[in-house]
């Protein structure tokens, strides 16, 4: 599925080791569907989670830019929040 998302922010995370799991971070895109057609888009904010390789190109690069993203799938939260799971395929300006 793809999708066009505007950036509006961008956000970090980091979690400490546990004795189960080691310690990690995320760096996700808080964006806007821009999707056509208009009624079909999501209505609310969703993420895309940067992967590493992705981290120096679109990190504190991407804000009001438009990127095209390739999903492959959605991850949600404990508390339910959605995440796209995917690749930038294309970025561009947003329309004024």
């Amino acid at each position: 599925m793809r999708l066009k998302l505007l950036v509006q922010t961008q956000e970090f995370q980091n979690w400490p080791a546990t004795k189960d799991r080691p310690a990690s971070t995320s760096h996700n895109l808080v964006c806007v569907d821009m999707s056509q057609p208009a009624d079909a888009r999501m209505t609310e904010t969703i993420s895309y989670r940067l992967k590493d390789e992705e981290i120096p190109k679109y990190w504190d690069k991407a804000m009001d830019k438009v990127i095209e993203v390739t999903c492959r799938r959605i991850a949600h939260s404990k508390a339910g929040k959605a995440s796209l799971i995917g690749e930038i395929v294309e970025t561009q300006p947003a329309a004024k």
